[in-house]
């Protein structure tokens, strides 16, 4: 009886160790996590009072830079300005189509020091008339003298200065680039002889996935610069381009690591943009109101002198 009672006790006592372990173990647990919690709440909280009115950088991504830092970064990136030491001038010449006006126009501007950049002469649409757009660097002082000796010609019907209007300006562009870039001359050599067939087809095989590579990528940079492709041969593309000459010079720095050929720029091409308002001096709003003020001044001016008595 005895035995059985102590037998008994034993194994309550040891149900209750282990009934007590995971408790414990669970007091432990739970303290731990409590103590995380803890910690990560007074991170949060410092966070947002550290971060009222202003947005934390993600590190590496977003860092915030001082404006000593954004002004260095700015100028590290920004292009530097060119140096212009000559005004570019842009004058279209109306003369009658006859031969020698031509000359006596490069000569007139040849002999103020200008230097012709482009010129383009043509027919308009009127019977006896010429067109010819003239691009020009030189100095300023000497460009109205310029278009004055112009205008005393006796073929000119007058001289338009686009200078400093508001102008479409087009440029036309053909470019023919090869499609096979420099060529080693032992392969072409060897590709030529053709000792050895199978190499032969080795290298004409390599040549074609080569020169079908570069079509690609000059056709994809084609499409971006609104330009097309006009003729396609086993050697070479010819591609063709209309577009202010700036955007021209930029497609012929892009594409002369593939190798240009031969290249052709017909020279630009102006003409003044549509009238919106009035054809006043000055394309603003405010310079019309002002013109038209200053008129509206002259002419009330003009109205009391005549309602003065004679003198």
């Amino acid at each position: 009886m005895f035995a059985r009672v102590s037998l008994t006790r034993a194994l309550l006592s040891s149900a209750h160790r282990d009934l007590a372990l995971p408790a414990a173990r669970f007091t432990s647990t739970k303290a731990t996590a409590n103590s995380n919690v803890t910690d990560s709440s007074t991170t949060a909280l410092e966070y947002k009072d550290g971060s009222i009115g202003k947005i934390k950088p993600i590190p590496g991504v977003l860092d915030t830079l001082t404006a000593q830092q954004a002004v260095s970064q700015l100028l590290e990136t920004t292009p530097l300005a060119p140096r212009v030491t000559e005004e570019r001038y842009i004058i279209d010449c109306l003369a009658q189509d006859e031969p020698g006006v031509l000359s006596s126009v490069t000569g007139i501007m040849a002999a103020r020091g200008f230097s012709i950049d482009t010129l383009i002469a043509g027919k308009t649409e009127v019977n006896g008339l010429s067109r010819m757009t003239i691009g020009l660097k030189g100095p300023r002082q000497s460009m109205e003298q310029a278009i004055k000796q112009l205008e005393s010609l006796i073929p000119v019907w007058a001289v338009l200065d686009y200078s400093n209007t508001k102008i479409v300006e087009r440029e036309s562009l053909l470019v023919k680039l090869t499609l096979h870039g420099l060529q080693d001359p032992a392969e072409k050599t060897e590709v030529t002889v053709g000792a050895d067939p199978a190499r032969t087809v080795e290298l004409l095989e390599k040549r074609f996935n080569c020169a079908n590579e570069r079509l690609v990528a000059i056709k994809n940079l084609t499409l971006l610069f609104n330009a097309k492709v006009c003729d396609v041969g086993p050697d070479s593309v010819v591609i063709e381009m209309c577009a202010k000459s700036s955007r021209v010079d930029s497609f012929l720095k892009l594409v002369r690591p593939f190798g240009i050929l031969e290249a052709v720029r017909s020279g630009v091409m102006v003409m003044a943009r549509s009238l919106q308002d009035k054809r006043i001096f000055g394309s603003t709003k405010s310079d019309i109101d002002s013109a038209e003020d200053a008129a509206l001044a002259q002419a009330r001016a003009q109205e009391e002198l005549a309602n003065l008595p004679p003198s």
